[in-house]
């Protein structure tokens, strides 16, 4: 993924950087998951290139790194759910253990999620890189 955008603050060797929505963002289901409201984002690199608030960048993230993301917010609380589902089934035995079983499974998948995040969110590879400031 490569977009452009503006650094609005330095912290260190990072940078606040702000996006404007592509084309492909006007049609999109979740677009509302990711700046409610605003016309656009906000994400934090790495500035590796010494870019200063104000200046306009290319910030670029690996496709490895957003599927493995969209994988992790996507996909995994649906194992959660069906892990919990059949657990529960076969634990109680009911319609109602079923139902308690995903929601335990749902819910203790996205705390799992929310770890992971915690712990890859350390990691330098895991982050947007500015890879381009124009002066």
């Amino acid at each position: 993924m490569r977009d452009l955008g503006r650094i609005v603050t330095c912290q260190g060797n990072m940078a606040q950087v702000s996006i404007q929505p592509h084309g492909g963002c006007k049609d999109c289901a979740l677009k509302s998951s990711c700046s409610p409201g605003e016309s656009t984002h906000m994400l934090l690199a790495l500035n590796p290139k010494g870019g200063k608030a104000g200046d306009d960048v290319v910030v670029e993230l690996k496709p490895e790194v957003k599927v493995f993301g969209s994988a992790l917010v996507f996909i995994f609380p649906i194992i959660g759910l069906f892990i919990g589902y059949f657990l529960g089934s076969s634990w109680g035995g009911g319609k109602d253990y079923s139902i308690l079983g995903a929601l335990f499974g749902l819910g203790v998948f996205f705390l799992l999620v929310r770890l992971i995040d915690k712990f890859l969110s350390k990691n330098k590879k895991m982050k947007p890189v500015i890879s381009y400031v124009f002066k």
